[in-house]
């Protein structure tokens, strides 16, 4: 039985991952309330990990030590750096974790993993990009930062996560790859500062920049479409993938 770990950061998307699947069913490990799809000899575990590096560091190591994986995924949205198309897919090939003051050295994903990746994706047409993803401990919010980090790290995606995933699978040799949609684009600023909801109290503190702020309700609609686009092109991204294990196995 070959068991995937899909890790992702938000419920919205575990929810759209989980749709890729006939059926699934919820199990607990480590403290973790896990949805697991079996799919022919494939065990697809969908694994919250909450946003950001440390959350992703924590779940895997507490992951793992309670459940073995054949294999890590960092799965979810990102934003995309480059000229792409919001819900294009985008296929890592390494990811870097850029802080602003130094950059880590790279994590590559394995090469067989990502062309099997590939070619279920491209057996089913999606749009697709594949190159190296940048790793950022908070949301860059203004289109100035995300140019910044794309001029210093270059780079096809950007996320939160993917770094630190891939550090955790090199530490246990577990072969890693980073599967995901572009939500959002470099060159567009995003309506609200994120960062704030990812505080204790932050939700709060959201709600009260948004009432002070009315304009950005516009902007946050703009972006829960694009949000809803990348999700349904996740949910269309793992109906390739299952299709693909289900007749060929997993490479």
């Amino acid at each position: 039985m070959t068991t995937i770990g899909v890790f992702v950061a938000t419920r919205w998307e575990l929810a759209a991952v989980r749709h890729a699947f006939p059926a699934s069913e919820v199990r607990v490990v480590g403290g973790i309330r896990c949805v697991v799809a079996r799919h022919a000899s494939v065990e697809w575990w969908i694994i919250p990990m909450g946003v950001g590096p440390e959350r992703a560091t924590a779940t895997a190591r507490r992951m793992l030590a309670a459940q073995s994986l054949s294999a890590i995924w960092s799965t979810g949205f990102a934003c995309a750096l480059g000229p792409a198309d919001i819900g294009d897919v985008l296929i890592g090939t390494d990811v870097i974790l850029e802080n602003g003051a130094q950059t880590a050295a790279p994590v590559s994903c394995a090469p067989a993993m990502v062309d099997w990746v590939k070619q279920a994706v491209h057996t089913h047409d999606l749009p697709m990009r594949s190159g190296g993803f940048v790793t950022v401990p908070r949301v860059l919010c203004l289109a100035e930062e995300k140019r910044e980090v794309a001029g210093r790290a270059g780079g096809i995606g950007l996320d939160m996560e993917s770094a630190a995933l891939g550090l955790v699978a090199s530490e246990h040799r577990i072969p890693f790859a980073i599967v995901r949609t572009v939500s959002d684009l470099e060159d567009e600023s995003l309506p609200l500062d994120f960062n704030l909801f990812l505080r204790p109290s932050g939700w709060a503190k959201g709600v009260v920049a948004c009432l002070a702020h009315p304009a950005s309700l516009i902007g946050l609609n703009r972006l829960r479409i694009q949000s809803q686009v990348a999700g349904a092109q996740l949910t269309a991204l793992y109906r390739a993938c299952a299709d693909r294990a289900l007749h060929e196995g997993i490479g």
